[in-house]
């Protein structure tokens, strides 16, 4: 019999350790200042141009506006010749990495004008290559590296 109820007190001692642990919404707050949302920066790549800006909307406008621009004025230097008319888009996947260095990650072509323009991806390449260095993104006050898609319209006849 004494077996028995020293048997069942451990039992009943070792299930206090199962408890789930309630926490309370202070504790919880606190704690999730620590995850870090890796999709958004605090602070988009700037370029020189865009510093007298504060908003953070208006400073990645003003840093996509560049990129573009940048892009179409050393895209437009070259002279396309096709076949057939083309009015397609070419999406790049371009890096600012942690020193503000662009990075050309891909380039989305469509067979069509792979082979109506095949010196586009070179053109692009030279485009990156020429492209400002910008201050590179900050998150929590850390440079890192960023992705961004950017548009190329391509409107030939």
């Amino acid at each position: 019999m004494r077996l028995l109820s020293l048997a069942l007190c451990m039992l009943i001692a070792s299930c206090s350790r199962w408890e789930t642990k309630k926490i309370t919404t202070e504790d919880f707050l606190s704690q999730e200042q620590y995850i870090i949302d890796i999709t958004n920066v605090d602070t988009y790549p700037i370029f020189n141009t865009c510093d007298e800006l504060s908003e953070s909307a208006a400073l990645k406008k003003c840093f996509e506006d560049q990129v573009t621009s940048t892009l179409y004025q050393e895209l437009s230097n070259h002279t396309i010749v096709v076949q057939e008319s083309i009015n397609d888009t070419v999406w790049l996947d371009l890096i600012v990495n942690e020193t503000g260095k662009f990075c050309l990650d891909s380039i989305h072509l469509k067979p069509m004008i792979r082979k109506e323009i095949p010196e586009l991806n070179a053109w692009i390449h030279d485009a990156i290559q020429v492209m400002p260095k910008p201050e590179p993104a900050i998150k929590r006050g850390i440079l890192v590296k960023t992705r961004f898609k950017v548009p190329i319209v391509l409107k030939v006849d």
